[in-house]
């Protein structure tokens, strides 16, 4: 049975309700998620890191995800897909580095596209707290996928 759990300082999606989206969102893209024990995610002040995400398994085959807790959004949302594409990877035993990197980044960009052109429907940003505090920061990222409202 599959448990997501969290830890850390959060000041990305407080309520969680992004997270749990991305991972449910995953789970249906990759089915052998469902399968892991565990998977916690741990957002944490990645500066000294210079990260905003990484991966880590430990011997009784639960994951542990770092991401850093000063992203917008939008940021925070590819970041998180990109490292449960790691999970899925080792799950699959890809285990050369560059081979991994290079296909999480191809599977992030479109995942997050087909995430955000899907997620009309989603909480995140339909509540009053998240409207107040990321509107402005999701308004003037840039891209075509970032106007959320």
């Amino acid at each position: 049975m599959m448990a997501l759990f969290t830890s850390g300082d959060w000041h990305v999606d407080c309520e969680k309700i992004l997270c749990t989206d991305i991972f449910d969102f995953m789970c249906n893209k990759f089915p052998k998620l469902k399968r892991v024990g565990v998977i916690e995610v741990n957002q944490v002040d990645l500066t000294q890191d210079h990260a905003v995400g990484f991966c880590q398994v430990d011997g009784n085959g639960e994951f542990l995800i770092h991401i850093h807790n000063n992203l917008v959004p939008t940021e925070y949302a590819v970041t998180l897909m990109h490292e449960l594409i790691h999970v899925r990877q080792t799950l699959d035993g890809l285990f050369d580095h560059a081979r991994r990197e290079e296909e999480a980044l191809i599977w992030e960009d479109i995942l997050s596209k087909e995430f955000w052109d899907t997620y009309q429907g989603g909480t995140f940003f339909r509540t009053p707290w998240t409207n107040m505090k990321y509107n402005k920061k999701v308004n003037n990222q840039g891209g075509s996928n970032d106007q959320i409202e």
